[in-house]
C-alpha cells in the first residue's frame, strides 16, 4: 500500500486548507512553498519509501512512474503543475501565482464587487493561467489520490 505516500498527502491536504483559510499574503506565500513541497514530496515518497515495501507495489509504482513520464498529455497537471511550479518555487523561489490580484465579480443585480487582495491568487502564466492557485492545487490533490488509488488497486489483483 502507498501508506507514506499518503501520509505526506495528508499533509498536502492540510496546507490546502490552511491557504483556503489564510489571508494574509506573508503566511499564504510560505504556506504555498510548503504545498508545493508536500505536492512533489507525494511523489518522491512514493518512489523511494513505498515501493521498498513488495516487489509488488514497486513494480506498479515503477509502471506509474513510466505512464506519467510517456503521456504527458494525459498527466499534465503532474507536468505543467505539480513539478513545474515546486521548480520554480524551491529552486528559482519565484511564486506562480499572482499576489494583490482582485478578481471583479458580477452578481444578479447587475452590479460588482471586487474581493480583496488575500481571497484571489490567480497563476500567472502557463496552462492555468488566471486560475486561482488553489483551485489548481486541490485538483492535484485529486490527481494523487487517483493515482495512489490506482496504485494500490493494481497490487491487489
Amino acid at each position: 500500500m502507498t501508506a507514506t505516500a499518503r501520509k505526506v498527502l495528508a499533509d498536502l491536504e492540510a496546507a490546502h486548507q490552511l491557504l483556503e483559510l489564510e489571508s494574509d499574503a506573508q503566511r499564504f506565500k510560505i504556506t504555498w512553498v510548503a504545498a508545493m513541497a508536500l505536492c512533489r514530496a507525494v511523489g518522491h515518497v512514493l518512489d523511494k519509501v513505498d515501493s521498498k515495501a513488495s516487489p509488488a507495489l514497486k513494480a506498479a509504482i515503477k509502471q506509474a512512474w513510466s505512464s506519467w513520464q510517456s503521456d504527458q498529455e494525459r498527466h499534465a497537471l503532474f507536468h505543467l503543475f505539480i513539478e513545474s511550479e515546486r521548480n520554480a518555487v524551491l529552486k528559482e523561489y519565484e511564486m506562480g501565482f499572482m499576489s494583490g490580484s482582485s478578481a471583479v465579480i458580477v452578481i444578479p443585480e447587475d452590479s460588482a464587487t471586487t474581493l480583496s487582495d488575500e481571497l484571489f491568487y490567480p497563476l500567472a502564466d502557463g496552462p492555468y493561467a488566471g486560475e486561482d492557485c488553489r483551485d489548481i492545487l486541490a485538483q492535484a490533490i485529486a490527481w494523487w489520490h487517483s493515482q495512489l488509488q490506482s496504485i494500490d488497486q493494481s497490487t491487489c489483483v
